[in-house]
């Protein structure tokens, strides 16, 4: 059944990437901003740095959200935590080493503006109205815009990481 509010469309725990070695950070949150802009989401940054025995720890927060219309809102925010973070040489080209995990999630918001919460009779209505009038819309249009959009965010995160693989003649 489809409530009022955050609507799931995947497990909680998200999308997940695991990568040790050489990359460069600045360079993958520049690329991850710059698409969910393309896509007219709205990007806040967040970022923590702890120094280690073993180099930093940084956790980067990517928290987006786009107005689809004025009903709904999604969501999608990618979180990366880095430990054992230290800076490399490498071709003279400072980059970043360690052990990177990352989580992507997305979520589509109904009645993002409150306008069903105001009673009992309203909420009724709401009820109605997601889990028939647009349940197709929510099911088909919604929830496929915004999970295009975070599988191809997951790609390009795999792209710039260099985590395809590639598979020659069948």
């Amino acid at each position: 059944m489809i409530t009022r509010g955050e609507h799931q469309m995947m497990s909680k725990d998200g999308i997940k990437i695991h990568q040790k070695g050489v990359y460069d950070i600045k360079d993958l949150v520049k690329s991850i901003q710059n698409y969910l802009e393309e896509r007219k989401y709205t990007v806040q940054i967040s970022t923590q740095s702890k120094n280690r025995d073993v180099g930093y720890e940084v956790l980067v927060g990517l928290k987006s959200e786009r107005d689809m219309d004025d009903y709904s809102r999604f969501h999608i925010n990618v979180s990366i935590l880095i430990i054992e973070m230290e800076k490399v040489k490498i071709k003279n080209k400072n980059l970043d080493k360690g052990d990177m995990n990352i989580n992507f999630k997305a979520n589509i918001f109904l009645d993002y503006k409150n306008r069903w919460n105001k009673n009992f009779i309203s909420r009724f209505l709401n009820l109605i109205y997601n889990n028939y009038i647009i349940k197709d819309k929510i099911k088909g249009d919604y929830e496929r815009k915004v999970y295009l959009d975070l599988v191809n965010l997951h790609n390009l995160v795999k792209e710039k990481l260099g985590l395809y693989l590639h598979v020659y003649g069948t």
